[in-house]
C-alpha cells in the first residue's frame, strides 16, 4: 500500500496528542507482527484491497478481527484517498471528527509484508450510543480501503466500547459519501478469506463498492 504521508499525518490532530494508558500498553505488547495471524488472502496480496482489520489479542498477537467492508476507487480526477478524506472533513462535515484517540487497528500491506495503521480515522459524534467509526487506508492513487463499524457501549471492553453492526455502519458511510460525489456499484460482495465461524460472528458486513 502507498505509505506516503497524508494530511492527517502531516498536520497533528488533537487526538494524536492524547495518551491513553490502555492504548499505549496495547501498542507496546503488540509490537510484534506475526505473519501466521494474517489470513492467506491478505498475505498473498492477490486482492485489490486489504480484507481484514487486525487487532492484538490478550497475548499481543495480531488476529483478523473485523471486515474491511467498503472499497473505494477513483477515476483519476482525484486520488481516491484524498476524495474519501474530503468527504469526512471540512465545514460541511463537522459531525465527523479525527480528534478522538483511535483504537489499535491495522491492515496487512503485502508490499511491505507488515501490518500498518490506517491513514485516517473518523468518528461521527452524536448523542447516545453507536457512533459511526471509520478507518481508511490509502492503497494507491486509485484505491482506498475503508472499515466501518458502530461503537457499541461495552463496559467489559478495554476502551469501554466494541465495534459492531458493520452492515449498518457501511450503509451510513455509503449514504454519506454518495452525498459527497461518490456513486455506489451494486451488487457487491467481498470474500474475506476467513473461516465460516468468524463470518457468522460478524453477521451482516454491508459489503460496498464506491466509485468517484
Amino acid at each position: 500500500m502507498d505509505r506516503n504521508p497524508t494530511r492527517r499525518q502531516t498536520i497533528a490532530g488533537i487526538g494524536s496528542a492524547v495518551a491513553v494508558d490502555t492504548a499505549a500498553s496495547a501498542s507496546a505488547s503488540a509490537s510484534a507482527q506475526p505473519t501466521d495471524a494474517v489470513v492467506d488472502a491478505d498475505r498473498d496480496g492477490e486482492d485489490d484491497y486489504p480484507l481484514c482489520l487486525y487487532k492484538p489479542d490478550d497475548d499481543g498477537e495480531w488476529q483478523p478481527a473485523l471486515p474491511i467492508n467498503v472499497h473505494a476507487r477513483a477515476d483519476g480526477s482525484k486520488p481516491a484517498f484524498e476524495a474519501v478524506e474530503d468527504g469526512f472533513t471540512g465545514l460541511g462535515n463537522l459531525e465527523w471528527t479525527p480528534a478522538l484517540p483511535d483504537a489499535t487497528a491495522k491492515a496487512w500491506d503485502p508490499e511491505a509484508a507488515e501490518l500498518v495503521p490506517p491513514d485516517a480515522s473518523y468518528r461521527r459524534l452524536r448523542l447516545g450510543d453507536e457512533w459511526d467509526h471509520v478507518h481508511v487506508w490509502r492503497v494507491d492513487d486509485d484505491r482506498a480501503a475503508i472499515h466501518a463499524h458502530l461503537d457499541v457501549l461495552d463496559l467489559t471492553a478495554s476502551h469501554f466500547h466494541r465495534g459492531d453492526h458493520y452492515g449498518e455502519a457501511a450503509a451510513d458511510v455509503v449514504a454519506h459519501l454518495t452525498s459527497e460525489g461518490w456513486s455506489e456499484r451494486t451488487p457487491y460482495d467481498i470474500d474475506y478469506g476467513v473461516e465460516d465461524a468468524r463470518l457468522e460472528r460478524w453477521g451482516e458486513t454491508g459489503d460496498a463498492k464506491l466509485e468517484y
